[in-house]
This record gives C-alpha cells, structure tokens and sequence, in this order.
C-alpha cells in the first residue's frame, strides 16, 4: 500500500545523506499534495501564498509561538509548528513599547544562534520598502526595533494598537549571517537571492531538502533541532487538483489529503471520509473555517456614490438605498430564507449558519449569539411596518412601498439587484435558493453572475443593490474597522463597500486596538458587544462558514491537530510502515 512512499523515503535518506544529516531512527516521512503549483519563495520575507507558507513555517523560527486552542499569542509555549522565540513580554502603560525577552537555546542549523539581531535585521529590511515583501501592514503601527542585546527585542509604535502584536510576528525571522554579507547593504537584493529557493540555512524542525519543478518539494530532519524531531522529512507533492489527490489518499500514496492549495478534504467528500474514518481506515479531523459566506446590503444611494467622510472627518451625506436603508428591511430578509436550504443545497450540508461578522474559528467570535431563525410571518410583519404591502393579493408580484416606506417612494415595487462571482457553485446554488424563497413573499430579486473583476468594480465601486461573496483569514479577533466604520467607506477602494456607519462601533473598536494591558477577555467583550450590534443591524447578511477536515492516515502517529494548525506537534510524529 506504501510503495510509492517507500521509493520517496528513499530519495529523502539519499537526499540527507547528499545533506550531511546524521543518522537517527526512522520516523517516516510525511507526505502531502499540493495544487497550488511550485513554491514561489522560500524566503518568509517574501512568501505571499498558502504554498510557501506550508513549507517555511517549518523551517523558520518566529517571534512567538500560537496558543493552538485560542490561536493567540502564546508566551513561553511548546508549539513545534511555529518555533516561537519569547519567553514572555511586557506592555509599557502608554501601549507604545513591547519589550520581548527571547530563549537562548534555538541555533539555526550551521550552530549560529537565533538572537533578538536577526529579529531587528529582518524588520530593518522590511522596513526598508525596497524588497517585494507583502508583510507591510505591521509598518503602519511600529516605528522601530531595536535589539537591546541577544535575547531582548523592544519594539516602540508609532501608535498605540492591541493588533500591533499579531503583525509582529507576520514577517518571519532570516539568519543575518546569512543573508547580511550576500546583499551588502542593499535590501532589494533580497529579492533575487539564490537562498530563496534554496534556503540552506533555517531553524525549523526540517531542513530545506529539494526542489523538483512540478513535481514535489521536500524538506529533511533537522537532528540539530533543539527539539527531538521524529519524522525523517515531510513532502509536498504537486497534483493537477483537489480531486486528484484525494484519490492519492486512499491509494496510499499520500500520507495527507492536502497541505497547501487546499488543506480540506472537499465537501462532496466529507461525508464519505466520516464514514471510512469510524470503520478505522484512517484519521480525520472537523473544524468550522476562519471564513464567512455573506449577502453585502448597499446602505446608501447607490446612483451617487461618495465616501464616508471628508478629508476633515465629516461625515458626507450619502442618500439612502430606498430599501436597504431601514433595518427593519433587512431584519426581515434575515428571516425569510431557511438557511438550512442554503448550507444543504449549496454547501452540501457542510457548512455552519453565522450570526455576526467571523465564524467558530476565532476567539473574538460571540457564539453564543443566536443566529436569524427562518420565519417568513414575521419577515411579512417587519415589512409591512416597514411600509411594504402586497397590494393585489397576489403573491406572485412584489410587495409595493406604501407613504410609511422610509426611503422608498410609493409605489415603488420591491425588487433589487444581487450579485456574485460567476463560477462558484456554492455561491449560484445559494443565490438560486435566496431568489426562490424571497420571491415567495413578494420580494423580486434579479440574481446575476459576475466575472470575478467586474465584482470587484462593482463592489469597490459601491455600485450595486446587494452582493453576495466570502471574506477568508479573519483576524482572530473578528477586528474588522476597516470594513465596519467610516475610515474603510472609500469609493473605489474602501472595503466598507456597504457604506455602513455606528458611532458606538467606531468607539468599540477603538477602545478594543488601545485597551491598556491589551488584555485578551477584556478586548473579547468589546468584540463580543459589536458583534450583537452587527448581528442586530445586519450591513451584512451573515450566512455560512464552510466546515473544514483533515486527514491522515493511520500510519501517521501522535497525530494532534486543531484548527487551521494541522501539525503543532510535527516534531513528535512518528509516520509507521
């Protein structure tokens, strides 16, 4: 059944050897696919995909490691997946210093050790702005680095911000004895280094083993970890897809269904997995997504499209959607649609209904918010308080705005435009649903598919009635201001697309990025309150998250996932033949 699993293992020891590893007892190798194509760099200055990311966040250390089950930073933690450098780190009373002090026992793989100066390097080339890094978000918030000496870090902000510690760490950690001399002085060399796809030196539980374009990256036993790693390697195999490489899996040619492009085993699967999984055929493990599907209502005119705000801060006067600007509209649309109709019919029964912005995933999600149930009475009842009346008894055409319709003029039939990208099934099979049973009280709704970029414009634009689309990598604390206040309500380029504004939420979240202390229950419950009103108020329509799954097979041991982190314990797996 392992065959081609032995012929890999194989070329992994003959690959060590070539490397000079020394010999230790064989843990296996760990083998998974990929469809996301070659890495692109294997430099984590550089890394902008889920490809790269799968590999270098084993062979690189980071600032600190991820508490798995909160996915919060973590002091003084074991966690193998990240090889986090800080003991522990203090706030400064003003929000605008954090001091780290390091371990003094992680060395890269030459024997050089890590030290809070590779930290300090590698920020400095960030901030330099002449590399092609992605990681430029956590310049926003910091001012400088400096490396007091081999184990303390004091990073000072430019303003105070309890997410400035969740960017420190998205930048990754090069070996400036490295990489210093190679670039002399000029950061934009980084850029074209051989090292990127080949990085010889690193400090993760595996080495960098080999290349092979289009058909596999493999990475080697670190034996100078400070850590005892069991497995002999771990193996990223190019597939031509999802399908492809779960088929792969059950012929025993993979150890893993996915580790990058998808780490998923797909929907139309999982139930077939569950049930070879309970007759013991392998290992599986279910988790809900950092991920949201949802229906974007345009709160403003959308014939005279302007920001949120002036250049002073002033609001702007927008106008108002003629239906979406009364929230007793949108209330009733939220109870209209049997949301189970959705999550079976479009998303094959796998998938969670939402009730706020995030999902189950994140710790700053308020799960214990009910979700909107299905009652189309009562939707009928919101409406018509609202001002919208079936006025023919006829319910096959749209109910009418009556004088008690707040921006709508009388008369005006209740119908609107809502649309997503064209190609993706789940989101035609939801719009499919929300048509048909929105249309059965009345509500016309012109359901169109968009080429992706025309979406887009579309959408940045402000141009549009209501949109369907999906959010994905949501901050663990569900901050979303950009999205949610009037500093994001940017035509052509503000993701408040909805043109949505709550002094009170403004507040919240600004009360939540510079709460002294930054404490994690504390900016949970300021989280949790803008939640309810973003649950009460519904800019957005919240629907699903999509469940997620891995598997392994039953030769991979010691196998303790959770979610979005599928290997903390990577060093202690031990991959049996």
């Amino acid at each position: 059944m392992y065959k081609i699993a032995k012929l890999v293992l194989l070329a992994v020891f003959l690959a060590a050897v070539a490397f000079g590893a020394s010999a230790q007892d064989s843990g296996g190798v760990i083998i998974g696919t990929n469809f996301g194509g070659d890495p692109t760099s294997l430099n984590p200055l550089l890394t902008n995909n889920t490809v790269d990311l799968s590999l270098t966040e084993f062979l690189f250390p980071s600032l600190y490691n991820i508490d798995p089950e909160t996915r919060s930073p973590m002091k003084a933690g074991r966690n193998d997946q990240d090889n986090g450098l800080a003991l522990d780190w203090s706030i400064s009373d003003d929000g605008l210093t954090y001091t780290f002090t390091l371990r003094d026992d992680i060395a890269w793989n030459d024997g050089t050790p890590v030290t809070a100066h590779e930290y300090a390097f590698t920020f400095e080339a960030l901030a330099s702005g002449e590399t092609s890094s992605p990681r430029t978000s956590v310049l926003q918030s910091v001012a400088s680095v400096e490396a007091m000496d081999d184990t303390t870090v004091v990073v000072t902000l430019s303003v105070a911000s309890c997410r400035a510690i969740d960017e420190l760490d998205d930048f990754g950690i090069l070996p400036k004895h490295i990489i210093e001399p190679l670039i002399d002085g000029d950061f934009s060399a980084i850029d074209t280094l051989e090292y990127n796809k080949n990085p010889d030196v690193t400090s993760g539980v595996f080495n960098f083993g080999a290349l092979i374009a289009d058909e596999q990256t493999s990475l080697l036993r670190n034996d100078n970890h400070w850590l005892t790693v069991s497995p002999d390697g771990y193996i990223m195999r190019n597939v031509p897809d999802q399908v492809v490489g779960v088929e792969q899996f059950l012929a025993g040619e993979v150890t893993s269904v996915g580790t990058a492009g998808s780490a998923s085993v797909p929907a139309s699967r999982m139930q077939e997995f569950r049930d070879l999984a309970e007759a013991g055929e392998f290992q599986v493990y279910e988790y809900v997504d950092d991920g949201l599907t949802f229906v974007g209502f345009n709160l403003a005119d959308r014939n005279m499209p302007v920001n949120g705000e002036d250049e002073d801060g002033n609001p702007i006067d927008q106008g108002k959607h003629p239906l979406f600007g009364d929230v007793r509209v949108r209330q009733a649309i939220a109870q209209a649609v049997n949301y189970a109709d959705i999550i079976e019919g479009a998303a094959e029964g796998e998938a969670v209904q939402v009730n706020s912005f995030g999902t189950p995933a994140l710790w700053g999600y308020d799960s214990s918010i009910e979700p909107w149930e299905y009652n189309p009475e009562a939707a009928l009842a919101l409406l018509a308080e609202a001002g919208f009346v079936d006025d023919d008894d006829d319910p096959s055409t749209p109910l009418v705005a009556t004088e008690d319709a707040l921006y709508a003029e009388p008369g005006t039939p209740f119908a609107f435009e809502m649309l997503t990208n064209s190609g993706n099934l789940v989101r035609e099979a939801a719009g499919t649903v929300i048509q048909d049973q929105l249309g059965q009280i009345g509500i016309d709704v012109d359901f169109q598919l968009q080429e992706f970029g025309a979406l887009v414009t579309f959408l940045l634009g402000q141009d549009f009635d209501a949109i369907m689309i999906g959010f994905t990598n949501l901050a663990q604390d569900t901050d979303a201001r950009n999205v949610f206040t009037p500093v994001g309500d940017l035509v052509g380029g503000g993701f408040n697309f909805v043109s949505y504004r709550n002094d009170r939420v403004t507040e919240l979240y600004d009360q939540a990025l510079t709460l002294p202390g930054c404490d994690l229950a504390e900016r949970q419950a300021l989280y949790h309150e803008i939640s309810q009103i973003l649950h009460e108020e519904l800019p957005w329509w919240w629907l699903f998250a999509p469940n997620s799954m891995y598997a392994e097979t039953n030769a991979v041991q010691n196998w303790e996932p959770f979610a979005e982190m599928r290997y903390v314990n990577m060093a202690n797996l031990v991959i049996s033949s």
